[in-house]
């Protein structure tokens, strides 16, 4: 019973180191475009960026790429399509569609000071 107990907490600590390791990685998603990459390159240790992140949205058959800036004014101003070409936002109902129909989304990097 003492080995079984032993072989279960040994398990247990395996997956807890596996499960908190960080993926030290800049960019957490292989299918990322090669102008988002070096984007994140310009921006990595850019201290004006701190605490941003990169989403990636389907939305409308589409890869959306959502760029949020804690410091900026404006929280959808940046925001790209899958080419690199800024989506622009043309009325309000086409930014509530999108906030409504979005999905899988997933982050795709977030600002770490590498200083």
């Amino acid at each position: 019973m003492i080995k079984y107990i032993r072989n279960v907490a040994l398990l247990i600590a395996i997956l807890f180191q596996l499960i908190c390791q960080k993926d030290t990685s800049p960019i957490h998603d292989a299918d990322t475009p090669e102008w988002l990459k070096n984007y994140i390159e310009e921006i990595q240790n850019n201290s004006n960026y701190f605490g941003a992140k990169i989403y990636r949205y389907e939305w409308k058959d589409n890869f959306i790429y959502h760029i949020m800036i804690p410091i900026s004014s404006c929280a959808y101003c940046e925001v790209y399509k899958q080419s690199g070409t800024k989506f622009e936002f043309k009325d309000d109902s086409t930014f509530q569609d999108f906030l409504n129909n979005r999905r899988n989304g997933i982050i795709i990097w977030e600002w770490e000071n590498n200083n």
